[in-house]
C-alpha cells in the first residue's frame, strides 16, 4: 500500500535571499570596521609607546655623555616616513648637539630614531582633549606654566630641561635658571581620531597615556 506524504518542500523566496544576503553585507561591513578600528589602535599607541622608550633612550644618553640632547619630529615627507629621533649627530664643543630642529634640522646617521605609524600624526596641544585632566594625572603639584607641548630636552642630570644662552652669551646650556620642567607630547589617529600622549614629569618620568572620549580622561598605557 503506498502512503501519500504530506510533508512538502518549498525554496527561498527571492525577497528572502536579498534579505540574507543584505545581512551577511552588514555583518562583514561591521566586521571590516571593527578590524580596522583595531589595527589603527594599535599604531596610534604603538607610537606613543615606542616615542616614550625614545625619550627614555635620550635621558641616558644625555646622563652618560653629559650632555643635554633633545627629542625633534620630522614628519612625513613624501615616500619617507615621519620619525622621532634623538638629535646627537654631531656635537659641539660648546655643549651644542645635533642639527638643531627641523625644518633647517634634521635627523642624521648615528641619531637614535623611531618611526611614526603610517596615519599617526603629531598635534598640538590647543588641539588635544582634556589637557587639563592629563596635567593633573601626570604633574597635579605643577604650575601650568612649566608643562610645555615642545620638543623635550634632557640634561646632563637625567632630568628634564630647557636650553637657554649662557650668561656670558658664549655658548647654551640647559635650564639655567630656569627651574623645572615638563613635557608632553600629543599624537592622533588620522584615521580614527583616537589620542595618545606622551609625558615626561619634572622629576624625569616618562609615561604613555592614550584618552577615552566616553569618560573624557587619560589613561596610562
Amino acid at each position: 500500500m503506498r502512503v501519500k506524504s504530506h510533508c512538502r518542500f518549498r525554496g527561498f523566496s527571492l525577497l528572502e535571499l536579498m534579505i540574507v544576503v543584505a545581512m551577511i553585507f552588514i555583518m562583514l561591513s561591521m566586521c571590516t570596521l571593527l578590524v580596522n578600528t583595531s589595527i589603527q589602535t594599535s599604531r596610534v599607541r604603538g607610537t606613543a609607546n615606542r616615542y616614550a622608550q625614545l625619550l627614555q633612550t635620550a635621558r641616558t644618553r644625555a646622563a652618560a655623555d653629559d650632555r643635554f640632547y633633545s627629542v625633534y619630529i620630522q614628519p612625513v615627507a613624501g615616500a619617507n616616513p615621519g620619525l622621532a629621533y634623538v638629535d646627537i649627530v654631531p656635537t659641539q664643543v660648546n655643549g651644542v648637539s645635533g642639527h638643531g630642529p627641523p625644518p633647517a634640522g634634521f635627523y642624521d646617521r648615528g641619531d637614535p630614531v623611531t618611526t611614526l605609524s603610517s596615519g599617526v600624526i603629531p598635534q598640538p596641544a590647543a588641539a588635544a582633549p582634556a589637557t587639563a585632566n592629563l596635567k593633573n594625572l601626570f604633574c597635579a603639584a605643577c604650575d601650568p606654566l612649566i608643562v610645555q607641548n615642545t620638543a623635550p630636552t634632557w640634561g646632563p642630570d637625567g632630568m628634564p630641561c630647557k636650553v637657554n644662552p649662557s650668561q656670558d652669551g658664549s655658548a647654551t646650556v640647559c635650564n639655567s635658571a630656569g627651574g623645572p620642567i615638563a613635557y608632553v607630547t600629543y599624537f592622533q589617529s588620522q584615521t580614527n581620531g583616537q589620542w595618545t600622549a606622551v609625558t615626561a614629569s619634572p622629576a624625569g618620568r616618562v609615561k604613555a597615556w592614550y584618552y577615552t572620549p566616553n569618560t573624557g580622561t587619560w589613561t596610562p598605557q
